[in-house]
């Protein structure tokens, strides 16, 4: 007997669709052939004595609505700094949307919870936003939570852990998403979506959140794989004592001295009393003054989110969820390093070199043979240094791993900079030529058939993929080798 067309809501008014969650009804609008239901509460405001403890599900029906919620619109994100200095947000932002093609309980569709940050500090979710016309499209759910993010969000101190049980501190927004990804769990069949069919896709330091949070025991079959993309390969190895002690210098700039001071205080106090050394630097050739201005640590190991370094927990039993891991050969572009120089002449690329770490080393000569004189070949060599090679390395120790890099390039500067993977998957990266459309089909094809199936097509698996005009197992790790043989990577791999 042929099966008919799955039952669906009914559509009201010809664009509002409703459902229930945990906490109540909640109504949808229809946008591009799908639904977008927009920033529905998954955890309690993390507002006054909540501020810097573990995100709360909601548990509480005074936390819940009577009426149907009008999810239509986006809620504030979360308090964050922006790259050109900007700072917007609201500490009650624990909300999340949900993007779905059918609401309906038959045939239920894979889940794909979408983790964007540029850096810790901010620039959250980035270019990591859902598509209602590709949620129709592939027959996918997103689901993009927001997340606390840089001192709200990952803030170690002694007096904060002293004031909670089991007593810790930091990773706060880890937390954030744990109770986000059990709202999916408990909630995303009300939306079409099936809870044993959840992809973790996570892009710069959504990426390395999604990274940790793979080793975290906390998280065992809330998500069943993920895809990391332009993450940091470095992880959390200080200690939580360490990291208090280092972040001790704050309280001198906030003025407290104790947990009841902190969460007293104004949000804007919060964020003023931030050092510019914990912001977000761009990333470069290393130089030798590097190792003694190491970046801000984010991440730390709590003891409760975190119990291990992630890399000892990865190829145990416990840690063998899927992984798809990749970057693009210009990963580490900006428009500031761009910029430096009106025009990039041959002989301004070698001395930028010969000055930096890599002319102390001896290895000038050689790396400009390697990657060429050109502006593009110095952010191949910078994004080599930092992000690809550091991945790469990693994961040849995962067991479950696919790494892939992006070769095709694009726009004014012909280049495959860091957004260029997740904007072809997400449907906003805009071809210009028959090798970029192929592009765009090839790593299309590679994700979402890794998201409804688990894996990566059989001929193309455990190998290492340079996804151009088309994914093929060609990738070529010389380049990589090199920097290792000398000891710059992993060495000067970037911190998030």
């Amino acid at each position: 007997i042929g099966r008919g067309e799955p039952a669906t809501a009914p559509v009201r008014d010809g664009k509002y669709i409703e459902t229930v969650t945990s906490c109540g009804k909640v109504e949808g609008i229809l946008e591009d052939g799908a639904f977008a239901f927009r920033g529905i509460p998954y955890a309690v405001p993390p507002v006054g004595p909540l501020r810097w403890k573990a995100a709360q599900p909601i548990e509480n029906i005074n936390y819940c609505w009577n009426d149907t919620l009008k999810a239509h619109n986006s809620t504030p994100v979360c308090w964050q700094f922006y790259a050109d200095g900007k700072v917007d947000g609201s500490e009650d932002c624990l909300t999340l949307d949900v993007i779905t093609p059918h609401v309906r309980y038959d045939n239920p569709l894979p889940v794909v919870v979408l983790i964007g940050a540029e850096s810790f500090t901010g620039d959250s979710p980035g270019k990591l936003r859902p598509s209602t016309r590709y949620a129709r499209a592939r027959d996918v759910i997103f689901v993009r939570p927001n997340f606390r993010l840089n001192v709200f969000g990952f803030l170690a101190l002694d007096q904060l852990t002293k004031s909670v049980h089991p007593p810790t501190s930091g990773n706060y927004g880890l937390s954030d998403i744990i109770a986000a990804l059990k709202w999916i769990q408990l909630n995303i069949a009300h939306f079409g979506g099936d809870p044993k069919s959840v992809t973790l896709f996570g892009h710069r330091a959504g990426g390395s959140i999604v990274a940790a949070l793979a080793s975290s025991n906390k998280t065992s079959k809330l998500f069943a794989r993920s895809w990391i993309s332009s993450a940091s390969s470095i992880f959390p190895g200080n200690p939580l004592a360490d990291s208090e002690a280092e972040n001790s210098a704050y309280l001198g700039r906030i003025k407290c001295e104790n947990a009841e001071c902190l969460r007293e205080k104004e949000d804007e106090d919060v964020l003023d009393a931030v050092p510019d050394t914990w912001r977000r630097i761009l990333p470069d050739l290393p130089t030798s003054e590097e190792n003694a201005t190491a970046n801000h640590e984010w991440l730390v190991l709590d003891g409760h989110i975190l119990q291990q370094h992630p890399a000892d927990v990865w190829n145990t039993e416990t840690g063998k969820i899927k992984y798809v891991v990749g970057s693009t050969i210009h990963e580490s572009h900006s428009s500031k390093l761009y910029l430096k120089h009106t025009e990039w002449t041959p002989e301004l690329v070698t001395k930028h070199v010969n000055e930096s770490k890599i002319g102390e080393l001896g290895l000038t000569e050689e790396a400009i043979k390697r990657y060429n004189a050109t502006y593009k070949g110095l952010a191949a060599m910078i994004s080599d240094i930092r992000t690809v090679c550091p991945l790469y390395t990693l994961s040849q120790k995962l067991l479950t791993s696919q790494f892939y890099v992006v070769s095709q390039t694009g726009g004014e500067l012909n280049i495959a900079d860091v957004d260029s993977d997740i904007q072809a998957i997400l449907g906003r990266y805009e071809p210009k030529t028959p090798e970029q459309r192929r592009y765009v089909s090839a790593i299309q094809q590679l994700f979402y058939h890794y998201v409804s199936h688990g894996e990566i097509k059989s001929e193309l698996r455990r190998k290492l993929l340079d996804i151009g005009q088309d994914a093929l197992p060609t990738y070529n790790s010389d380049n990589c080798d090199f920097w290792i043989k000398n000891d710059v990577v992993p060495r000067y791999a970037r911190l998030d």
